[in-house]
């Protein structure tokens, strides 16, 4: 799908109400590297979770960094999901559908900057979020959301300087109905490794499904 904003949208459908949004890392295509965002995807609606919906997070020249590219990313965050609500019937079959959203680094620190500005989110899983969207949103937007928050970070982040930024995104969500982090040993900034490719496959089961074997990667799919 093409959007009027040129955001590359694509769709991995399943018709129970319910749609999964998959935010990546800056600069990073709705395909991800060695297509890991549609493997990804395809493992969670072939597992039932709902439509997948895959979008890019392009890097904009001219923006000033942090600021104009977080509000970059915040405004085609808001965009999709505005998107997906309005087309509900169409990508899920239901015409209010129920939201799930996933990210990685800077897509999940837009992510915890938003989700609390939409009562249709119920879940929202962080993956190596970063701190791209600013302290102030970060904490405006993690405050007032209450649905469910699932942190996962691997304990040798070299970006995330190890489980200290998961930590406190996990602590600033006081008002989640339910909130759990994982830190995941022997793990990189970008869960390299076929183990932990098949590790963070699994996180959108525990996040969404109640799957109870994450982190264990028994079960996942390689994703490089």
């Amino acid at each position: 799908i093409q959007t009027s904003l040129d955001l590359d949208l694509a769709v991995h459908y399943r018709s129970n109400g319910v749609i999964v949004v998959n935010y990546p890392e800056l600069d990073e295509s709705s395909y991800g590297p060695h297509d890991k965002y549609v493997k990804l995807s395809g493992f969670v609606q072939e597992k039932g979770i709902g439509t997948v919906v895959r979008m890019e997070n392009p890097w904009y020249d001219g923006l000033h960094y942090p600021d104009g590219i977080a509000r970059r990313m915040i405004d085609n965050f808001k965009y999709v999901l505005d998107y997906c609500l309005s087309h509900g019937e169409e990508l899920s079959g239901k015409a209010n559908p129920t939201l799930y959203l996933m990210g990685f680094s800077a897509g999940a620190s837009t992510i915890a900057a938003v989700a609390g500005d939409y009562s249709q989110v119920e879940k929202i899983l962080l993956m190596a979020p970063s701190g791209d969207a600013g302290q102030k949103l970060l904490e405006r937007g993690l405050s007032k959301f209450k649905g469910e928050v699932y942190v996962t970070i691997g304990d040798k982040d070299e970006v995330l300087h190890g489980k200290h930024n998961g930590t406190v995104f996990y602590e600033l969500a006081t008002a989640a109905k339910i909130r759990k982090l994982e830190v995941i040993p022997d793990c990189d900034h970008k869960f390299t490794g076929e183990k932990n490719g098949k590790i963070m496959s699994k996180a959108p089961l525990w996040a969404f499904a109640g799957d109870t074997t994450f982190p264990l990667p028994d079960g996942g799919r390689k994703l490089c």
